[in-house]
């Protein structure tokens, strides 16, 4: 039977290694590369709604379909916005924030996703 703990040990183990920096590599998905250029090929003319160093990376943990269905949801503002509004080249920071902060204002509409996603109601 294994240990309670199955990273004891792990931290020191870590730090008896050395780094390797030849043998770090960085890579950028096609849609992180994609998301890039798109943010660089704003211009001063057309500013997005706040900075980049405005931002604070945080690492979400989604669904792919969510993601999938968030990411038709990006495209569907974003045409909107170019037909509707002639605001063009929407960030993906402006969108993310914009999204995070609708999420935010409308705490009972999260609470009763999650209960939906649990299968439960909010008469339980």
């Amino acid at each position: 039977m294994p240990d309670d703990n199955r990273f004891a040990g792990l931290g020191s183990a870590v730090e008896d290694e050395e780094p390797e920096p030849e043998s770090v590599e960085e890579t950028t998905s096609e849609s992180d590369t994609d998301e890039l250029e798109r943010e660089e090929s704003v211009s001063d003319s057309e500013p997005a709604a706040f900075p980049f160093d405005d931002t604070t990376k945080k690492t979400v943990y989604v669904r792919p379909e969510t993601i999938d269905d968030l990411e038709d949801a990006r495209a569907l503002v974003d045409a909107q916005l170019r037909t509707e509004h002639d605001v063009r080249n929407l960030t993906g920071r402006e969108f993310y924030d914009a999204a995070f902060r609708l999420a935010a204002d409308d705490t009972d509409g999260l609470i009763d996703e999650l209960l939906a996603a649990r299968g439960e109601s909010d008469d339980e």
